[in-house]
């Protein structure tokens, strides 16, 4: 049976052009590899939601008994990528290869792990979360919110102070209004500029501070007819962040903020036409079997989905998240950001 998110989309239509697109793609990842190293952390330390997420829900569920675990990641339901939202690397394991770490650039989800690592990559971010202190995901386990991740930091140092070359990156907000928690981007920018503070008070100096993607585009939003709501959301929120952070850039002695514009690294995607908006990749890859919105319905339905090395340029693995092909453009992104606001 079809999935009903997709009832009535030409498949065919679709994906068209594929090979001209991934000759494009191809080159956005050369271009990345080839300024790896010009800026250095010794430590990274994410902040957010399921963009970030690396494992933290998996494990969460798995020692909860819920099965099985989220995201889905283990035949026969081995719809996304050991425990990322996604079919591969996020945006901020990219991030972490490019800065300069030598080896492995997953991301350690911080429920492996009992203190703060002097040296590694950590993702407090749990799939879910909101900006607060607490959130009831929509899946019905509880998460700790953005303010609740740091809170999780602070406990972790246990009085000591993070490495003084660590990079910080604080990415959330799109779970708020996307679970209806609040219509105003208000609180959910203080949320973000609260957690900053914090992480400041605990020792941290540079930060990156990502915005939201066009939340109008997502299938997810598409089906319900909100997408000009989520777009205006969107755009409300970044603008809003955008003055909060320089605000915050002159309050905080020693700090440095560095933005970045993921609304704008999605635009040009768009606008260029060399991404697959309307047809996430999962249902390419599995038609029919319902696999891109499973996590929205019933996990226990999610199927067995091929992730292959090469995947045409899908702008969304399943109905919200992007593909780790898309991650990686937005890992780029952010690596350039540190590079431009020196």
């Amino acid at each position: 049976m079809i999935c009903p998110f997709f009832q009535g989309i030409s498949m065919i239509s679709s994906i068209v052009s594929f090979g001209r697109r991934a000759l494009v793609m191809c080159s956005i990842f050369f271009a990345a590899s080839s300024f790896a190293g010009q800026a250095s952390y010794q430590s990274i330390f994410v902040f957010g939601d399921s963009l970030s997420d690396t494992g933290n829900d998996l494990l969460a569920t798995s020692s909860k008994g819920i099965t099985p675990a989220i995201p889905p990641s283990k035949s026969p339901h081995e719809t996304y990528w050991r425990g990322r939202f996604s079919n591969g690397p996020v945006a901020a394991e990219y991030l972490w290869g490019l800065i300069g770490h030598k080896g492995a650039s997953e991301l350690i989800p911080s429920l492996a792990l009992s203190s703060v690592p002097k040296q590694a990559g950590v993702s407090f971010a749990f799939g879910g979360s909101a900006s607060g202190v607490s959130t009831v995901t929509p899946l019905g386990f509880p998460a700790p919110g953005l303010l609740g991740q740091v809170n999780l930091f602070a406990e972790m140092l246990a009085g000591k102070t993070p490495m003084g070359n660590s990079l910080f990156v604080v990415w959330a907000g799109s779970n708020d209004y996307l679970q209806s928690l609040t219509g105003s981007p208000n609180p959910v920018v203080g949320n973000v500029v609260q957690s900053i503070r914090q992480l400041h008070a605990l020792g941290a100096k540079d930060f990156l501070v990502p915005n939201l993607p066009d939340m109008g585009l997502a299938p997810f939003v598409k089906v319900k007819g909100l997408s000009g709501l989520f777009t205006q959301l969107t755009i409300a929120h970044n603008t809003l962040l955008a003055t909060s952070l320089a605000s915050l850039q002159r309050e905080l002695p020693g700090a440095r903020i560095v933005s970045v514009d993921v609304y704008a690294t999605g635009a040009n995607l768009m606008s260029s036409g060399q991404v697959v908006t309307d047809l996430p990749a999962a249902e390419h890859l599995a038609p029919g079997k319902g696999a891109a919105d499973c996590l929205f319905r019933n996990p226990a339905t999610c199927v067995d989905v091929p992730m292959p090395a090469f995947l045409p340029p899908f702008l969304f693995w399943d109905v919200l998240h992007p593909t780790t092909q898309v991650h990686a453009i937005i890992g780029t992104a952010m690596y350039r950001a540190l590079l431009d606001q020196k």
